[in-house]
């Protein structure tokens, strides 16, 4: 069941003449817009580290002179706590750059930064509004994803119906480690939003772009939160993967050594395990031996300072 969001006015401060400040009354737009808000869905704990991206056609936002979504995604993100957020955006390379003084010319003593820091991404989210279809409809109207609605009435451009200002989202998940990709879809129309004169999304200006202070940006506000919502639902009943139930990185034979039977050097040798050969931890330690799995299934255990990392 989709859940609307719609924006958060500030509650106007009425103050009398004793001095004193009152919080007016917040009128029906204020608490439907208060209402929506709270529908974005929240998250106990969270589903993983994600970074995110706009999508590869940037037709959907342009040409209603949007901002790309990744910052209104971000707000939206944060706003759940269902994930932890990694910049690959702006921040990264203003960390890059910190990162290049440290190695470069120096930084402060104590200053900790360096190597094998960052946070990895267990997901990236791509962000899209439904693209143009140039070839749909008459006077250059398209059709949702793929021309589903042709013909003048059914008009569409970018992603947005015309006669009735709706908006279509994409939302894709991909697995970093295992590039599995699922895909969520929404979307929202004026008559599903309360909106005041003047009024804004409920992000208090972090967002701008055109998403807060105009109805079509509102509208693709609203339905990048219905996506979102979907998502976030529909990944109770999806594997939702990440770095606990990836599969473990492979590992290379750094010098010559044997797969043994148990974790110790008296243990029984499998077999020889030359340079360069692939090996494919199980999961299980015992101290500095691992237990490894090779191409032929054969399981045993190797000292981890005999592997270094496949790259």
């Amino acid at each position: 069941m989709h859940k609307y969001l719609s924006a958060i006015a500030l509650a106007a401060l009425v103050v009398p003449a004793t001095g004193m400040a009152q919080t007016a009354k917040p009128s029906k737009v204020q608490q439907t817009q208060n209402s929506m808000m709270d529908s974005i869905p929240k998250c106990t704990k969270k589903l993983g580290t994600i970074s995110i991206v706009n999508g590869d056609d940037e037709r959907g936002w342009a040409q209603n002179n949007l901002a790309p979504p990744q910052k209104l995604l971000r707000v939206i993100v944060q706003k759940s706590g269902c994930f932890s957020l990694v910049d690959r955006g702006a921040g990264m390379n203003a960390a890059q750059r910190e990162r290049d003084l440290a190695a470069g010319i120096g930084l402060q003593g104590g200053s900790n930064v360096g190597q094998n820091q960052i946070k990895a991404a267990d997901f990236v989210l791509v962000a899209e509004v439904a693209a143009a279809d140039s070839n749909t409809g008459g006077g250059g109207a398209a059709g949702i994803i793929g021309g589903m609605v042709g013909g003048r009435a059914g008009a569409v451009i970018g992603g947005f119906r015309t006669k009735k200002l709706e908006a279509n989202t994409i939302l894709s998940l991909t697995d970093v480690r295992t590039s599995e990709s699922n895909s969520f879809e929404g979307s929202a129309a004026k008559n599903d939003l309360t909106w005041g004169v003047g009024g804004g999304v409920g992000f208090a200006g972090a967002v701008g772009g055109g998403y807060e202070d105009t109805e079509i940006g509102r509208i693709v506000t609203q339905a990048f939160i219905v996506t979102y919502t979907n998502m976030v639902q529909e990944m109770g009943g999806l594997d939702v993967g990440g770095k606990a139930t990836a599969p473990q990185r492979s590992f290379v034979v750094l010098t010559p050594t044997s797969l043994r039977a148990t974790p110790a050097a008296t243990g029984k040798m499998i077999r020889a395990l030359p340079k360069d050969m692939l090996l494919y931890p199980t999961g299980n330690k015992d101290g500095i031996w691992w237990e490894v799995m090779d191409d032929n299934d054969n399981v045993g255990w190797v000292q981890n300072d005999k592997l270094t990392a496949a790259k």
